[in-house]
């Protein structure tokens, strides 16, 4: 507890002083500080020893959500309880992260003898991850209002701010963006297509493909039968995501890596609303996770907690390890969707060796995420020589990338290259595209 004076004593100490200095004239007048001070004395005491009981009476609760979406307004309620019977006047500081926005919340509060009050406020964070609030810092004034003293409560909470689509169940449901319409529209429509996997054997009727007779069974039978296959509902679909430098750039609403982070887990729900299995991978210049693919009622959520906190480290992206990971632990066939960026052709070179090997086995898509700044320097005009110099490196920057860009399609990689922020439908219909064509 940490004690300090209050605005009634420094008043009587101001107050007092004028006596002091009247005591040059009218040495009589230095009697009434001294005869002051015992009584003050008396009252200081009292209220040091009401304050000490009034922080044994105070409690302090905190009730929060414990999931948010990003950018999105929530409340934080701490209510502040006294269990004596006078009441208490005092003031309230929450310790708010950083990113929260606002960043200090204060309120004066008068507590009510062996009652309680509620104190409101409305936050919200624009970036993914996990928060803390508090401590919450109490400061209560004496009975006289002679000394004030704070303390801390150890009343902390926690908050996972999650991709805006997923922080509730109610908002997942009832998201009325054009793309989730659209989703839905074209998850209904999977099942077109001849299939793949096998499903059993039956006898040969009129219209069946003759290329599909079962000779051994024909034979041990004397009659024609063939294979019946159907649509494959456990593919696998692996989302890589780049965690690097070149992921922490801002795209308007967010980081790139955030717009990767809110289209990788709409691509998951897709996937999985079609009886897919999803995983998901996340690498800089080292392997940061790795989640094989997983299907059923609670693999989104098993996905979401998996990525939501990821943030940029500002590291190179090394995609070796992350290329070694998937030979050895995605053996089986599956769509593997790398979300992250080029800028040069030393990069895309070793880019394109690794995605090039992984397209052999796999279906590999590669999602490049172009950067909104370069296309506005170039659309702009050089009123400067500074400026026309950004314009001579912004035109370099994104030549060399169309160039990387062709390499990696004609190595057998699938190329999509969007915007940040509109990177969601493309890469759903792509995907959709892919399935429809039952590649996998």
């Amino acid at each position: 507890m940490k004690i300090r004076p209050g605005r009634t004593l420094v008043c009587i100490a101001v107050a007092l002083l004028l006596p002091a200095c009247l005591a040059f004239y009218w040495p009589n007048a230095a009697w009434l500080p001294v005869l002051a001070l015992p009584p003050l004395l008396v009252l200081i005491a009292l209220d040091h020893r009401s304050l000490r009981a009034g922080f044994q009476q105070v409690r302090v609760e905190r009730t929060l959500p414990p999931a948010t979406g990003r950018n999105v307004a929530f409340r934080v309620e701490l209510r502040i309880s006294n269990a004596g019977r006078r009441p208490r006047v005092g003031t309230l500081r929450d310790a708010v992260p950083a990113a929260a926005v606002p960043a200090w919340h204060a309120a004066p509060f008068v507590l009510p003898g062996g009652g309680g009050v509620k104190i409101a406020a409305e936050f919200r964070i624009p970036q993914r991850g996990e928060f803390q609030f508090g401590p919450v810092w109490v400061r209560l004034a004496g009975w006289f209002g002679l000394l004030e003293a704070q303390l801390a409560f150890d009343c902390m909470g926690r908050v996972r701010v999650l991709p805006e689509g997923f922080s509730s169940s109610e908002t997942f449901r009832h998201n009325a963006q054009a793309e989730m319409i659209l989703l839905d529209k074209a998850s209904r429509a999977r099942q077109v297509g001849a299939g793949t996997e096998f499903e059993m054997l039956s006898e040969f009727r009129p219209g069946d493909d003759p290329r599909r007779i079962d000779w051994k069974s024909t034979a041990r039978r004397r009659a024609p039968v063939v294979r019946r296959f159907k649509i494959e509902r456990h593919r696998d679909v692996m989302l890589v995501i780049d965690c690097g430098r070149l992921m922490g750039a801002d795209a308007g609403r967010g980081s790139k890596l955030d717009c990767a982070v809110d289209a990788a887990l709409m691509l998951c729900r897709t996937a999985l609303a079609g009886g897919d299995r999803c995983g998901a991978a996340l690498f800089d210049d080292h392997v940061l996770g790795f989640l094989p693919p997983v299907s059923g009622p609670r693999a989104l959520r098993t996905i979401v907690d998996s990525v939501y906190n990821v943030q940029s480290r500002w590291r190179e992206s090394d995609f070796g390890l992350m290329f070694a990971t998937l030979q050895a632990r995605q053996t089986r066939r599956a769509l593997i969707v790398v979300l992250s960026d080029i800028v040069d052709a030393e990069t895309t070179q070793r880019f394109r060796t690794s995605l090039a090997t992984l397209a052999r086995r796999h279906i590999v898509l590669f999602a490049g995420l172009q950067s909104p700044e370069l296309r506005q320097i170039v659309s702009k005009p050089a009123v400067s020589l500074r400026a026309g110099a950004e314009m001579a490196v912004a035109f370099r920057l994104l030549r060399e990338r169309e160039a990387a860009l062709h390499a990696l399609n004609r190595s057998g990689v699938q190329v999509l290259d969007v915007e940040p922020g509109q990177l969601t439908v493309p890469l759903i219909n792509r995907f959709l595209e892919v399935r429809r064509q039952n590649r996998l």
